[in-house]
Formats: structure tokens, C-alpha cells, sequence
């Protein structure tokens, strides 16, 4: 089991099975998604503590043995935050490896080349662009 970001959908090797854990998935996704691993839509407003707290609760209530069958040893568990960037993926994978043992890594990186969750940064802020026509120059 690997993770990675939506970007690197088209790299991955067709050995590897992507699933999606985030709520919303690129236009023309094809492949599986589980929910039950992504955060609500809700917390995706809020701050980093908080939204750790009620992440972390949704991972209490799942069985890592029962979802980590389920997904298989050939999963890339996919989401939106560039690779290095704090995001929930990293968390799961974490939590796979703490209940089970796993080594769970980002695809294309050895597992010592992935930050542990907690010293994540976020990723930094999109520019919101403005698209100005050439009528409106005039």
C-alpha cells in the first residue's frame, strides 16, 4: 500500500490500484473511493487542531485489519495535497502502520524520506487569480 496525490494519478504503475479517500475526486476519475477514510466537508474548514481531533475520531471508529483488507496491498490511497504537504493521507497511513505493523509510504519515496504527520506544513495558500478581459482594460 502506497499514497500519493491525484497529479501522480497517471504515473502509477498498473500494478497499483488508486482509491481515492477525499470527499471530492478529479473530473473524469474512474477508479474506487472510500469515504469512510476521507473528512467531511465540514472539517475541511477548520483549524489544523481541531480538524486532527475529529479526524482521529473517525479513525477510532473504523477497524485498520478490516479496512486495510478491504482496500488490499495494491491500493494508493489518493487525495489532493501535493507530496510533503500536510494532509490526511499521511494520518491513515500512519494509523495502518501504528495498528498494524505496516510500512505505508508515499509512492515514488522510501518511508524515511516522508515527514511524520505532526511535522507536516501546510500547503502553501493558491493565489486566487483574477482573469481581467480586454474590455475591462479599456
Amino acid at each position: 500500500m502506497f499514497t500519493s496525490d491525484f497529479a501522480n494519478l497517471k504515473k502509477l504503475p498498473t500494478d497499483l490500484e488508486p482509491v481515492a479517500i477525499s470527499r471530492g475526486t478529479p473530473r473524469g476519475y474512474r477508479g474506487r473511493s472510500v469515504k469512510a477514510l476521507a473528512p467531511t466537508w465540514a472539517m475541511l474548514k477548520l483549524p489544523r487542531e481541531e480538524y486532527d481531533k475529529q479526524f482521529d475520531a473517525i479513525l477510532e471508529g473504523l477497524d485498520a485489519r478490516q479496512m486495510f483488507d478491504e482496500l488490499g496491498d495494491s491500493a494508493v490511497l489518493l487525495c489532493w495535497e501535493a507530496a510533503g504537504h500536510w494532509c490526511h493521507r499521511r494520518r491513515v497511513a500512519e494509523w495502518f502502520e501504528q495498528e498494524l505493523g505496516v510500512t505505508v509510504s508515499e509512492f515514488g519515496f522510501t518511508r524515511e524520506e516522508v515527514s511524520p504527520y505532526v511535522e507536516m506544513p501546510a500547503a502553501p495558500e493558491k493565489k486566487k487569480t483574477r482573469r481581467v478581459s480586454k474590455r475591462s482594460k479599456e
